[in-house]
């Protein structure tokens, strides 16, 4: 095939496409948003922990190595299934044939984590049970979204192309948090209102969101064809190893992953804390992160136009250091109103939370483009078409600091503090994200992002 035949995919296959962004986004939020909280609850919700909320060694906790045990088995894993998606021939399609076969895994590991041995009291057997859980989670998870985000630098043809099929899926993706944030809580509640235990109704939603995601999984699959839609490839044929050092020397690539690292350290750190700001620093029950998750994601949804067009028009870097710039502004505000959490200082943090919206708008439509950009200009330069090595060459590194993040949150709750009567872990957690959004901001600086489109064109 050369560049002539690489049909265009048509608008409404790139909105089928993206539809895997929803259906991935749902799994993840579920286990990053829910899976602390249901097993170590706050104590205003009167539940019994699962597992032990002691401190080992002045910094560990069994959520922490939980989740630090899942995200290093998942960046482990991205190089491997990077390489062996790369070289793959399979008459299905070198990325279609790993969508297929790990959606269902992906799927069924989300429900069975929230379905611990003993889920009425504190046990070591839970603690075990999350941990091997959330590896087999994320090991799915990398099997289906390294190819997927693969597909995307070679189903674009071009950069505006790619910006184009990215906003799709930042839509689809805020979506996805809109129905685990706004939605999945609203349906607990009702359930539990109607007679069900709490971690019951939780059981029972999960399992529909996962029932529904899988049917999304495979659904992606329909609306494209690589051998008809997917840009010329030439794979590599070379090692796991070689093709990792031959992404990693990639200069751009280095720098962004830099910046990278620090922006998802900030974001992971919110995510987790969502539902722990609702309750201790707001002091409302648990579903008044719907609340907050709609003033957010909201304003996103808003901003998505503006990002799509002004990232066009004036580049990535500019608007994500922008995105950045915000983040650090707007929790860098919030910390100290925490502290005294006034009718006035209320309605300002609910101001901040909006505007936090911007660079999630940000943030979600250009980060994968821009690896994207960068994995194409790099085949345009050596030839070998390596898309899912520059996705999966910054697992490990992302992956560990996304691991960080858990432990580091689950560090500050257990040693100052998860609850109304003692909010101080919660609190620090919003520092670290503004410290964090400065030290991105500053990373992403250095991103010669000219450099890239001069070897694209």
């Amino acid at each position: 095939m050369n560049r002539a035949k690489a049909v265009v995919l048509p608008l409404l296959n790139q909105i089928g496409y993206s539809l895997g962004s929803l259906a991935f986004t749902l799994l993840e939020r579920l286990i990053i948003l829910y899976a602390v909280f249901y097993f170590l609850p706050p104590k205003e919700l009167g539940l019994p922990n699962l597992i032990s909320e002691k401190t080992y060694f002045g910094v560990i906790t069994i959520a922490g190595v939980a989740l630090l045990l899942g995200r290093v088995l998942d960046g482990l894993a991205d190089p491997v299934i990077a390489t062996l998606s790369d070289n793959s021939r399979s008459p299905l399609g070198r990325r279609k044939v790993f969508l297929l076969y790990s959606g269902l895994p992906l799927a069924l590991t989300t429900f069975l984590i929230f379905t611990p041995p003993h889920p009425g009291h504190e046990s070591i057997a839970n603690g075990v049970w999350l941990a091997m859980l959330m590896g087999l989670f994320y090991i799915a998870f990398t099997a289906y979204v390294n190819p997927f985000l693969a597909l995307m630098s070679e189903l674009g043809h071009t950069t505006k192309l790619r910006i184009n099929i990215s906003t799709f899926m930042a839509l689809f993706g805020l979506i996805g948090m809109v129905l685990i944030t706004v939605l999945f809580p609203q349906i607990t509640t009702a359930l539990v209102n109607g007679g069900m235990a709490t971690r019951q109704a939780y059981q029972v939603t999960v399992g529909g969101f996962a029932i529904i995601s899988c049917l999304l999984l495979y659904l992606v699959t329909l609306f494209f064809d690589e051998k008809k839609h997917c840009l010329p490839s030439k794979p590599p044929e070379i090692g796991m190893i070689q093709s990792f050092i031959k992404t990693l020397s990639v200069r751009p690539f280095r720098i962004f992953l830099c910046g990278e690292v620090f922006l998802q350290f900030a974001m992971n750190i919110v995510t987790l804390g969502l539902m722990y700001y609702a309750v201790v620093i707001f002091r409302r029950d648990e579903g008044y992160m719907s609340v907050l998750a709609g003033i957010t994601i909201g304003v996103a949804l808003l901003s998505f136009p503006l990002v799509n067009i002004v990232a066009k028009k004036i580049g990535k870097k500019k608007v994500i250091m922008s995105g950045l710039l915000i983040l650090a502004a707007a929790t860098g505000m919030i910390y100290p109103l925490s502290f005294n959490m006034t009718p006035l200082a209320h309605i300002v943090a609910l101001g901040m939370i909006g505007l936090s919206g911007l660079p999630l708008a940000i943030l979600s439509i250009l980060i994968n483009p821009t690896i994207g950009d960068l994995a194409r200009a790099d085949q345009a330069r050596t030839g070998e078409s390596r898309e899912a090595m520059f996705f999966g060459a910054r697992a490990i590194p992302l992956k560990l600091t996304i691991a960080l993040a858990g432990v580091t949150f689950t560090y500050l709750l257990s040693a100052f503090g998860k609850d109304v009567a003692n909010p101080f872990g919660v609190q620090l957690s919003i520092l670290v994200v503004a410290i964090a959004s400065v030290a991105g901001l500053i990373a992403f600086s250095f991103y010669p992002e000219k450099e890239v489109q001069k070897w694209l064109e």
